[in-house]
């Protein structure tokens, strides 16, 4: 990775039509209206919202203006601690109500919302139920209002707050690449307790604040012609969905057809903000010369204040999106340093150590060298361990389940590379450890994740031995973290989990009471879709949609001797292949690229089988008509899949015998007018293969 560009990217022509309609949707002088703006890069976000500040407004809630004789546009800095923008509004108002104002009424800007992607979900969920309260506040409120979010916030609010989202007058989409944030509602790295100085909210004010008046004197091209305002109110635009990146996928087990993958959860680790000794240790020297990017700290600050100042600094820049390996590695020489200054016995060592874990676990996913992966996953593990040591569980619970369960996602990443079983168990044993002492009354959402962890490494440990018992374990797991998510405020962790849940009982259904544990995961997976729609997280809803499919087609199969149950499990799994086959085509044209988390070669090849079954099986009932529709389905899949991979590869082979298959079929029910047909929708490059082998 490289550090990130500073170099201002050139505003597209898109954008500069969106900035207009947006600056003339602010300047008509209309009431108590709700915009919604969504941009991913935070660079050009600034850039666009400092222009704003720049040509609408003339004071700023950041820096106000006394005495200020003409206030349009006002920007706010949305408080991390306490996020409520309508009461931000209503302060702001009631501070300045002896300004003289414009006649039109005052617009305010709110930004830094994606900061909130880094605090707890406590927090997370507290934006989202004060923007709830926009019914009360709207009609009281003599003022307009622009949000400005990422598209991961941008898909949770319209989501989970229906009540603010039918109050939005317009939304302007802006194009850009994502500046890397974490998903929302998740779990983020966790350290120690946050001990936020009135002296770092000023500085982080400021900070912003000098954003804005750098980026005023940056010119945005005007020279396109202003397009008709009404056209921009309502729109969602059309840059490409974000991708749910709460899922990773893993092999189903299966010795039949349709091939199936299992979307499991990820994990991800904790960290909070590494607080600064409250006294200096003993101090006869200063810190080592670093970048001039660097913070200059304070010449009266200790050695170990300078280094975890310097560490904070770095680290401040890895939770913004900049996880390039230059940063990463030194935010750890700058910890490590600062743990050679600190007593053994500092409250702050083992949340040093947890940081530097996490950090060495964050530097493991950078290289293409597996030995230096296991050298970084490895060194974070010792960081973890080193750091238990430091404390009792009694004494410090919360650090502690913390630091337990960070070590349970490092081992189940070393399991990847090296003594899968035995590092699954370890990473098992650590998570069931936290277990002990995170207390679900408490911090229920933590509590839930560790479960959503403990569950997927059961899961993947049953794949490799007593597969029965550890997918018992995992749909328990699994079932135990569901009691702590809220299906609608916590709509994208939720469905997450039920997608697990499903994948389980998938699982286990390979070994015993089918039936069951078949119609438990379509159950599962069903209501995972209620929150996974293709207009939210279309990646997620696709492969949820491909493990449906699959499910149905193993439940038809339990259905032999019962045509009408058979043909009905057939029709939803169609349906359901055809659903995840089209949102990944949708989204294998976006720009760039979005992946789905499953085989779409499998899945078109499951589609044409369930065609193919439909076709060729009499007591499903399938009329002349009908039987060349699903012929001519199952061909088409076919050779899609076959167009798809590699010539001569494995897959390539099976997708051509299944063509081969079909025409074949063509043949037997409509004769050679009926092979012609289906030869006819073959390419060329594939001809020389099958006409041997009719």
């Amino acid at each position: 990775m490289t550090v990130t560009d500073t170099v201002a990217p050139k505003i597209s022509s898109w954008n500069r039509q969106i900035y207009k309609r947006l600056k003339l949707a602010l300047s008509l002088g209309l009431r108590r209206q709700i915009f919604v703006a969504i941009c991913d890069d935070l660079s050009l976000r600034n850039r666009l919202a400092g222009k704003l500040h720049g040509e609408l407004g003339t004071t700023s809630a950041i820096a106000p203006a006394h005495g200020s004789s003409s206030t349009n546009l006002v920007s706010l800095n949305i408080n991390v601690n306490d996020p409520h923008p309508f009461a931000q509004i209503s302060t702001w108002l009631a501070q300045n109500r002896h300004s003289s104002i414009t006649t039109s009424p005052p617009s305010f800007q709110i930004l830094g919302v994606e900061r909130l992607t880094r605090q707890s979900p406590t927090v997370q969920q507290l934006f989202l139920r004060r923007l709830q309260s926009i019914e009360r506040y709207l009609p009281q409120l003599n003022a307009n209002v622009l949000l400005w979010l990422p598209r991961p916030w941008f898909h949770s609010i319209v989501q989970s707050v229906p009540e603010f989202w039918r109050w939005r007058t317009g939304v302007f989409e802006f194009e850009g690449e994502p500046t890397p944030l974490p998903p929302v509602g998740a779990t983020q790295p966790e350290a120690s307790p946050t001990a936020v100085t009135t002296q770092e909210t000023e500085e982080t004010t400021a900070s912003f604040q000098e954003t804005l008046q750098t980026v005023l004197t940056q010119e945005v091209d005007e020279n396109l012609d202003l397009q008709l305002f009404q056209n921009s109110m309502g729109n969602n635009g059309h840059s490409s969905e974000e991708v749910e990146p709460l899922i990773a996928s893993t092999n189903g087990k299966s010795g039949a057809n349709p091939n199936s993958k299992g979307m499991l959860g990820a994990v991800d680790l904790e960290m909070k903000e590494t607080p600064l000794p409250q006294k200096n240790p003993p101090t006869s020297q200063h810190p080592a010369d670093t970048s001039t990017e660097s913070p200059n700290p304070p010449q009266t600050a200790s050695p170990a204040e300078a280094y975890l100042q310097l560490g904070n600094h770095y680290r401040h820049a890895i939770e913004q999106g900049d996880t390039s390996e230059e940063n990463l590695a030194i935010a750890i020489q700058a910890y490590e340093q600062a743990l050679q200054w600190l007593d053994d016995t500092s409250p702050y060592v083992a949340d040093v150590l947890n940081d530097l874990g996490n950090l060495y676990w964050m530097l493991s996913r950078s290289p293409q060298d597996t030995s230096m992966r296991l050298s970084y996953l490895e060194q974070g593990i010792q960081a973890y361990q080193l750091a238990l040591t430091k404390l009792t569980a009694q004494d410090a619970p919360q650090t502690y389940a913390m630091i337990q369960n960070n070590l349970g996602a490092a081992y189940g990443d070393l399991a990847r590379y090296n003594d899968v079983a035995d590092n699954l168990e370890l990473s098992i044993r650590a998570y069931e450890e936290a277990l002990r002492y995170r207390n679900p009354e408490h911090d229920p959402l933590k509590y839930a994740s560790t479960q959503n962890n403990l569950g997927t490494a059961y899961w993947h440990l049953a794949q490799h031995h007593s597969p029965v018992n550890n997918l018992q374990a995992a749909i328990g797991a699994y079932a135990e973290a569901l009691c702590y998510y809220n299906s609608r405020s916590n709509a994208t962790n939720w469905a997450m989990i039920q997608n697990n849940l499903g994948t389980a009982y998938w699982n286990l259904a390979q070994y015993e009471q089918p039936e069951t544990w078949l119609e438990l995961a379509v159950i599962a997976y069903q209501d995972a879709l209620t929150y996974r729609t293709p207009e939210v997280a279309p990646a997620a809803c696709a492969a949820t949609q491909n493990n449906l499919g699959t499910a149905y087609w193993h439940l038809a199969d339990r259905c032999v001797e019962d045509p009408q149950r058979r043909a009905d499990y057939l029709r939803h799994c169609i349906a359901a292949y055809e659903v995840a086959i089209a949102l990944a085509e949708e989204l294998a044209q976006h720009h760039p690229p979005t992946s789905v988390n499953f085989d779409l070669i499998a899945t078109r090849n499951n589609l044409g089988l369930a065609h193919y079954q439909f076709a060729t099986e009499p007591s499903l009932g399938a009329g002349k008509e009908d039987q060349s529709h699903h012929l001519q389905t199952a061909l088409h899949q076919h050779v899609q899949a076959c167009m798809g991979v590699a010539a001569r590869s494995e897959v390539y082979q099976t997708s051509l015998d299944y063509i081969i298959k079909t025409i074949r079929t063509f043949y037997q029910e409509q004769g050679i007018s009926g092979q012609n047909l289906a030869l006819s929708k073959v390419p060329g490059q594939l001809l020389p293969e099958i006409l041997p082998r009719l």
